[in-house]
């Protein structure tokens, strides 16, 4: 029976309204838990309603997320009836208004789920938890955000804050990357990115891209923005819930940071300190870096340069990725290597000049990583001897290669998982702890905060994501084996 009460629906003062007004393409909301994020999304395309073919989809990652006790449905049934909607639960879940406009929700449970909704067209797309979903479902559903009901289509998402996932690099402009916090003066502000070469690139001024990359225009680019939310800006549910903070509270530290706080950075047992990751300046062929107190400045022509490569991507991995098991990225990085030694003086410093990292098919590999070798010229490619690892060595006729591991001397049993035991026994995290290693400053390329978010948020637990860490591992299992020979000058 419809409730023919009448109500009005309205942002909260504070976050809420600056997401309710916000331009954005992709906004994502995110922050604390209790900051009234489900509210937002599921409310905010009842603006719509009145429009005959207006389409929405609200997304969680499984189909039992979407009905569980105060979720999405949940929330949508306390307000949507109010304006003439017939809630329908039979084969799928959706609310249709009487001007025939809909809302659908809607589960992505498997990496392959996202192939089901080709040919979907949703004017209002939304995820709740984003960071439920994998970087590759949500930029495939966002190709279903398109319409042709006379709105820009736009996305909105919310999640809570996690360390380790995609959407922490994705977001890492807006947050302070010291301290895990948003940056009050950047929450709201519009960002905007172009994918090239499989990377973001980012500009605050779209015109900065077009300048940058001449076959887009302007109404080419996709915007984004970060706005958070904590249980302070949540009125209603203080009220309604007086005990709610003492719960979180009640919770342990990590969490606590986490889901009271909004904290980016909290990881539950982290291995990496992100103060063992040194910075460097790039002037012109000279590398600006300061080694303890140092300062040192090291001619191109002094440097070994090699690559390491995780291939990944078996049959294997991608099936235990649609069940659930966190994404394997195929990683090419490319670093440089200084060593001097006399009697006064010990260098020993590892340099990290670029990483690659995607999920592809073979015959994108073999071509892919060839092509970051040349661009970077590599003199020595050290490649994991698994997976694709043996043909890619074969199809790279005339570059020098290496093949390595997957197990290296000093592995011990590997039920704490393979890749923490690699870590340990190549020597990368001692070599982390004692001096460090160095890397670009954040703004010198894309590709840094998605490699300092992986590695400092690292606990060593089998199934994380932690190819960069693995080829990071090799790196320095190399740098130890070539100690007494040349790895290669770089060609300049």
């Amino acid at each position: 029976m419809q409730n023919s009460k009448k109500i009005t629906v309205s942002p909260n003062p504070g976050p809420q309204t600056v997401a309710a007004g916000s331009r954005a393409d992709i906004l994502i909301y995110g922050g604390g838990a209790g900051g009234g994020k489900s509210f937002y999304l599921v409310n905010e395309p009842l603006r719509h309603i009145g429009n005959p073919n207006f389409r929405a989809g609200i997304f969680r990652r499984t189909y039992p997320q979407i009905r569980g006790q105060g979720g999405i449905w949940d929330e949508a049934r306390q307000t949507y009836p109010h304006f003439g909607a017939k809630m329908r639960e039979g084969t799928q879940l959706d609310a249709v208004f009487p001007s025939q406009a809909s809302i659908a929700f809607l589960h992505c449970q498997h990496e392959k789920t996202k192939y089901d909704y080709q040919g979907h067209q949703f004017g209002y797309l939304a995820f709740d938890e984003l960071t439920h979903f994998t970087e590759s479902q949500f930029f495939y559903l966002l190709s279903r955000n398109r319409t042709t009901c006379g709105i820009r289509p736009y996305c909105r998402a919310s999640c809570n804050p996690d360390a380790g996932s995609w959407v922490a690099s994705f977001i890492s402009w807006w947050i302070d990357q010291d301290s895990g916090f948003p940056i009050p003066e950047r929450c709201g502000q519009l960002r905007y990115f172009v994918r090239e070469n499989d990377e973001l690139v980012w500009a605050t001024d779209p015109n900065d891209l077009v300048e940058q990359f001449p076959d887009y225009q302007v109404d080419d680019l996709l915007s984004v923005t970060f706005v958070p939310a904590s249980l302070d800006d949540n009125p209603v549910l203080l009220e309604k819930d007086k005990g709610y903070r003492s719960r979180l509270r009640a919770q342990p530290k990590i969490e606590r940071e986490r889901l009271e706080k909004g904290n980016w950075k909290a990881a539950e047992g982290a291995i990496i300190c992100k103060t063992w990751l040194n910075r460097y300046e790039q002037a012109g062929d000279i590398t600006q870096l300061y080694y303890h107190s140092e300062l040192l400045e090291l001619n191109v022509t002094q440097l070994r340069r090699f690559a390491t490569i995780d291939t990944a991507g078996t049959s294997k991995e991608k099936a235990a990725e649609m069940r659930g098991d966190p994404p394997s990225f195929s990683v090419c990085a490319v670093w440089d290597h200084f060593r001097h030694r006399d009697n006064i003086h010990n260098y020993d410093v590892l340099i990290l000049r670029h990483v690659w990292r995607d999920q592809v098919d073979w015959n994108d590999l073999k071509r892919r990583i060839p092509e970051v070798l040349r661009n970077w010229n590599v003199p020595v490619a050290v490649i994991e001897n698994a997976h694709y690892g043996q043909p890619l060595s074969m199809e790279m006729k005339g570059q020098n290669t290496k093949l390595v591991g997957p197990k290296i001397p000093g592995m011990d049993d590997t039920s704490r998982g393979a890749k923490l035991e690699r870590a340990i026994a190549s020597g990368f995290l001692s070599r982390l702890e004692d001096i460090g290693i160095w890397i670009p400053e954040r703004e010198a390329a894309p590709w840094v905060n998605n490699y300092v978010s992986e590695l400092t948020s690292w606990t060593g637990l089998p199934k994380e994501t932690a190819d960069q860490i693995d080829v990071s591992s090799y790196a320095a299992f190399h740098v130890r084996q070539m100690s007494q020979g040349w790895g290669g000058p770089i060609s300049i």
